[in-house]
């Protein structure tokens, strides 16, 4: 299969506010050449990120203020999307976490991890994969998270919303290979954004020594999506917390982990 070419093409970013999604979608735009539909909440985050890109580029971008934690944010996304024009690429970055305790995370903190990181990531994917099905042509990528590959004590909620998203999305491109959509993960692992600082992150032990540039971090996702890997983990480090966790005993691999995430 050749690479993906984003040249003049429409891409619909999700997360696009901040962090990794602002990140993919500055890739997208400047360095790819193509037009990105930016989705998220802050609308006035996405309209300077507008003016941002085309004031360095030809590219087009489109902003879509949407919601994706209500019930309807996704078909809201699409709907939207959709009258824009005819998208040929999904990047679902947007997410959501907690660190602390499971306990300690008021019920409704539990409730929109799970709905922006996994019902809304499953609910628009679908959406959007039907559509590219339908013309035989489309690419999506899921953020995941390499706390989708191994016990997250301090971020459970959001390491068991990031397991069930990356088994869907590989479970997707076994069932639909071969029908002209590609299917990619990107297991993204820590990094000093917006949502990992809001979420007091930076009190883990030795976070700053781990964390991985987000500018960075993007190019080897759109360089492994234009690749059509169906899964990537970034970083020498994160590739072999990733092997360890497959390694070990599950006993090692909880003990380990709720080690390191310590606050």
């Amino acid at each position: 299969m050749p690479p993906l070419d984003f040249a003049g093409k429409l891409v619909v970013v999700t997360g696009a506010s901040s962090g990794l999604g602002r990140e993919i979608a500055l890739a997208l735009a400047l360095e790819e050449e193509a037009d990105v539909v930016v989705a998220a909440r802050r609308r006035d985050r996405l309209e300077a990120l507008k003016i941002e890109i085309e004031r360095r580029s030809d590219s087009r971008v489109h902003v879509v203020e949407v919601d994706l934690a209500s019930p309807d944010g996704p078909r809201a996304l699409f709907r939207d999307a959709r009258a824009i024009g005819q998208a040929d690429a999904l990047v679902y970055c947007a997410g959501l976490t907690f660190y602390g305790r499971t306990l300690d995370a008021p019920e409704e903190v539990h409730q929109k991890i799970i709905a922006v990181n996994q019902l809304a990531a499953m609910q628009t994917t679908l959406l959007f994969l039907r559509s590219f099905l339908e013309r035989g042509s489309g690419a999506i990528l899921t953020v995941t998270s390499v706390y989708g590959l191994i016990p997250g004590p301090y971020q459970n909620v959001y390491a068991a919303s990031k397991h069930a998203i990356q088994s869907f999305m590989e479970s997707l491109a076994g069932e639909y290979h071969g029908r002209g959509v590609t299917i990619c993960t990107f297991a993204a692992a820590s990094m000093q954004t917006e949502m990992t600082l809001q979420a007091g992150l930076d009190r883990r032990r030795g976070s700053s020594l781990v964390s991985l540039d987000p500018a960075r971090a993007a190019r080897v996702a759109l360089a492994s999506f234009k690749k059509g890997r169906l899964f990537v983990v970034p970083g020498a480090l994160f590739k072999f917390v990733a092997f360890l966790a497959r390694v070990t005993t599950r006993r090692f691999g909880v003990w380990l982990f709720e080690r390191i995430m310590r606050p």
